[in-house]
């Protein structure tokens, strides 16, 4: 797939990660990393090239997990937005602006474009029924709620997707539905009034511009099932506190809902970074005409938004905007045995962990390697070895080194003076059209390993042609060439190893043209190391253990603490501690004093007389004043319950 001749400028949309918690490798693939090497590839093409996304804020799924954890979710965001940051510099994936929803910026675009979308007379509103709990008195939108899928039968799908079969749902589609916040079972429907955006008003001009691009694959399998499914209105507002506010008269109270505003972010990222720079208007251009190509990368959960609900908005407002051109979506990358990564459970490994674990290089080149395009993908010890040691390392590196050291070495650290041999030359040619036509195509890793097997053609030909015993000043020349090709492509892939080489060749600011250019006269600017090391992925599996398993305590450590059940025999307040009780156990063979933070939960009548799990051998604290010689224990996902026993038992009995 060749860009136009006309397009002059290359806008990457990368999928924003979520603002709830540190991306696994899986979601590193699916968006940011994929992003930033489609960025680098069109920029050494020639092209004006911005990359933009950043951190979704928004949506239920922060709002359950800052409730979990105790926090806002304003806290809870700019926590999890910092670390990404950091994650970003450590894989040195380059974002021109890596911005956040909580952007004032994305609000004010957010906002008007609705209006826009109103105006327009593609936004509409209808009193309905919805999902609410009794357990927790609140309406259960998305990720609030649980159930069994109407379609595949999964038994854990969310209210707005499964996750299983991808199917977009509602709430009210659950079988069997259970509150994520409190686990009642006890939901019925009450009405409220919400606002829609008219996909199906929209369809005929959304299949015109389905059908004007050409999607491949995943893409084109997804959209056109949901095109088949026929489109539906879709609500564009939630009963939740954390958003957007809606702009829409009588939506007092309501947010617009994260799907209907986050990929809204492309647009007033953009619009961010160019009126940081003094540039009011430039975002036009990446926004705007046929002189710009956007590239969108995410993994196939999100190809609906990308390739419908999108491009549905940009249409509804009215104002020409340009769509979305190519959707490289991945399918999924999975843990060993296709488990899905998991940090609660210890599955998988995460972005700040790989940075413990290995310097980036090589977690990109595997993850570019093995980016799952055409299906889902397992994550493999031996694969990991097979493809850092074997390809990476014994193949790729070493053929390098093997080369630049015989130049420094037998010729003095200059290249001969003479051209690249005619059957090197057109090799090195065509992996350069194949891996700018896979680039162009979407297809990432088939064009690595279009370049992975350069060097193993530099191999054969370098040892064919034997120069230490022949002295054939054209088989050093060309070998040069092939390891400066291999270096300048590699770059937009793992650009800590192609910068490297590029410096022992003595090479600067460069395009990806310079691939096809030879390297006859070029003088090494320094005497060649090797640029990788070996990975001993033994070492690295234990390590990885160990990883996993900080925090853990053994079945010894356990047996140290002695757990009984204890009766609340007094409960005081604590003069100045809004949170805190001074409590009074009765443990069997003793009494003992607590200190705990249970005030704004319990009043003193609930707790006296209580029968709860105390941690009795503790060593002793002094809290606000007072001594604390043991501590109760209690569940909290925002709610907090002290744990009871089941039947009433004798203080003192023991917990086992």
């Amino acid at each position: 797939m060749a860009l136009k001749p006309e397009i002059k400028r290359v806008l990457v949309c990368s999928a924003w990660p979520y603002g709830s918690g540190v991306p696994h490798l899986g979601n590193l693939i699916g968006c940011l990393l994929s992003g930033d090497v489609f960025t680098r590839f069109y920029r050494a093409l020639g092209y004006e090239t911005l990359h933009v996304s950043g951190t979704d804020a928004h949506g239920t799924r922060i709002e359950y997990e800052a409730h979990k954890r105790g926090v806002s979710p304003k806290e809870l965001v700019k926590e999890v937005h910092q670390k990404i940051v950091e994650i970003l510099k450590g894989f040195e994936i380059t974002i021109d602006n890596y911005t956040i929803t909580e952007s004032p910026v994305h609000y004010e675009f957010v906002t008007e474009i609705y209006k826009q979308m109103e105006r327009n007379g593609y936004i509409f509103s209808r009193e309905e029924e919805r999902a609410y709990c009794n357990g927790c008195h609140r309406f259960l939108a998305d990720r609030f709620i649980v159930g069994t899928c109407p379609y595949c039968g999964y038994p854990n799908a969310l209210g707005n997707q499964c996750e299983a079969c991808g199917r977009l749902l509602e709430p009210e589609q659950l079988i069997e539905p259970r509150c994520a916040f409190c686990g009642s079972t006890d939901i019925v429907r009450k009405k409220t009034r919400h606002w829609y955006l008219d996909l199906e008003k929209l369809a005929p001009k959304l299949l015109e511009y389905v059908r004007s691009r050409d999607f491949r694959g995943n893409v084109k399998l997804f959209t056109e099932r949901m095109i088949e499914a026929g489109l539906k209105p879709r609500a564009v507002t939630r009963d939740i506190s954390w958003g957007i506010p809606a702009p829409f008269a009588g939506a007092e109270g309501k947010v617009i809902y994260v799907w209907a505003e986050a990929a809204l972010g492309y647009v007033s990222a953009t619009i961010e970074y160019f009126r940081n720079r003094g540039e009011e208007e430039r975002w036009r251009d990446f926004w705007f005409g046929d002189e710009v190509w956007q590239v969108y990368t995410q993994a196939k959960d999100n190809i609906p938004f990308h390739t419908l609900f999108f491009p549905a908005q940009l249409i509804a407002s009215g104002q020409g905007y340009h769509l979305p051109d190519q959707i490289a979506a991945t399918e999924y990358l999975n843990w060993i045995g296709g488990e899905a990564f998991s940090k609660s459970r210890r599955v998988g490994i995460y972005a700040d962990e790989a940075l413990e674990l290995l310097p980036p290089v090589y977690w990109r080149f595997y993850l570019l390697y093995h980016r799952p395009e055409t299906a889902d993908v397992n994550f493999s010890w031996e694969d990991f070895d097979r493809t850092i040691n074997a390809v990476f390392v014994n193949n790729i590196a070493n053929f390098v080194h093997r080369v630049l050291s015989f130049v420094w070495s037998r010729f003095g650290g200059q290249v001969p003076e003479v051209p690249t041999e005619g059957t090197v030359r057109d090799e090195i040619q065509r992996v350069y059209d194949r891996t700018v036509e896979w680039v162009e195509g979407g297809s990432l890793a088939a064009a690595l390993k279009e370049i992975a097997g350069l060097s193993v053609f530099g191999n054969e030909y370098f040892q064919h042609k034997a120069p230490w015993e022949t002295g054939d000043e054209e088989a050093v020349a060309s070998a040069a060439h092939l390891a400066k090709a291999i270096a300048i492509m590699l770059e937009p892939f793992v650009p800590s190893f192609s910068a490297k080489v590029l410096e022992v060749l003595g090479i600067g600011a460069h395009d990806l043209a310079d691939a096809l250019r030879g390297a006859e006269g070029l003088e090494l600017a320094k005497k060649p190391v090797p640029p990788l090391e070996h990975v001993d992925v033994e070492d690295l599996k234990r390590r990885y253990r160990e990883l996993k398993e900080e925090g853990l305590i053994s079945i010894e450590e356990f047996q140290k603490l002695e757990l009984v059940v204890g009766r609340i025999v007094s409960v005081e307040e604590i003069p100045g501690a809004d949170k805190l009780y001074k409590l009074v156990l009765d443990l069997g063979d003793r009494k003992a004093q607590a200190v705990a933070g249970i005030k704004k939960h319990y009043t003193p009548e609930e707790l006296r007389g209580k029968l709860v799990a105390v941690v009795a051998n503790l060593r002793p604290a002094t809290i606000r004043g007072v001594k604390s010689e043991c501590m109760i224990l209690a569940a909290t996902d925002g709610t907090l319950a002290v744990l009871t026993p089941d039947r009433e038992v004798q203080p003192g009995t023991k917990i086992r």
